[in-house]
């Protein structure tokens, strides 16, 4: 399902940090840098967080997930009457061509996507804001961890990684900081206060999760493609063309 995925599932694929392979006193010139999305992404109360929001609003997902196959259902006989050639599919000529002799169809499809958009914000804004708690939790946590790396590695400056055109693994101070958060708060709570409102980071660092999640599974549902189309064991591979 993919609403679900994008809030809670497929945020536990969070965008890895940077390994620190080398000992502190490799640190360039007392220079590092951290990203606090990767910081929250990696964290061990993110990861369980997610999992308890997965089974709290369990019921809401299945809603979800119901609410985007009645949508589907909806929306298949009004694509169809657009699907002029009947390949399956709608072209940019056809759809030009349905808005220009204005078919009833576009505009029901249009207010079938809209309702669907409010049933479904309305199913998973519980999720989402517990999700949004969690991450604030978490980054309530992040200077006091970042100061003990700080301190501990003799860091002079510590500046975000789009600022760097170059800077070796040691430098990369996120998972480091990552590790100290573990230690003081490894489970966060997921209920905020009925008047609790999210800060415009914590807001951003969910969609900055929320749109690697999305990376990471268009990648992986290539690369499986790529797998089921590579040639069968014991086949030879077709021979590659002359070059002109």
């Amino acid at each position: 399902m993919f609403i679900k995925k994008t809030i809670v599932a497929a945020l536990l694929a969070a965008p890895a940090a940077l390994a620190i392979a080398t000992p502190a006193q490799a640190q360039s010139g007392g220079i590092a840098y951290a990203n606090p999305t990767s910081v929250v992404a990696s964290s061990k109360a993110f990861a369980a967080a997610n999992q308890q929001i997965s089974t709290t609003y369990k019921a809401a997902f299945d809603q979800m997930q119901q609410r985007r196959a009645a949508l589907e259902t909806e929306l298949k006989p009004l694509v169809a009457q657009l699907d002029t050639n009947k390949d399956g599919k709608v072209s940019e000529e056809e759809g030009r061509a349905a808005q220009t002799a204005k078919n009833p169809a576009i505009e029901k499809i249009r207010t079938a996507q809209t309702n669907a958009q409010t049933d479904l914000a309305r199913l998973s804004n519980p999720a989402a804001r517990a999700e949004l708690f969690a991450i604030e939790s978490v980054l309530r946590q992040y200077d006091a961890a970042q100061l003990k790396v700080v301190n501990a590695r003799k860091i002079n400056v510590v500046l975000s990684p789009e600022v760097f055109m170059y800077a070796p693994d040691s430098a990369n101070i996120s998972q480091a900081i990552t590790a100290e958060i573990d230690k003081v708060a490894p489970t966060v709570s997921i209920q905020p206060p009925a008047n609790w409102q999210p800060s415009r980071e914590t807001l951003a660092i969910q969609q900055q999760i929320a749109q690697a999640a999305q990376i990471q599974a268009y990648q992986q549902a290539a690369a499986a493609q790529q797998q089921g189309a590579a040639p069968a064991a014991g086949t030879a591979p077709a021979k590659p063309a002359e070059p002109r």
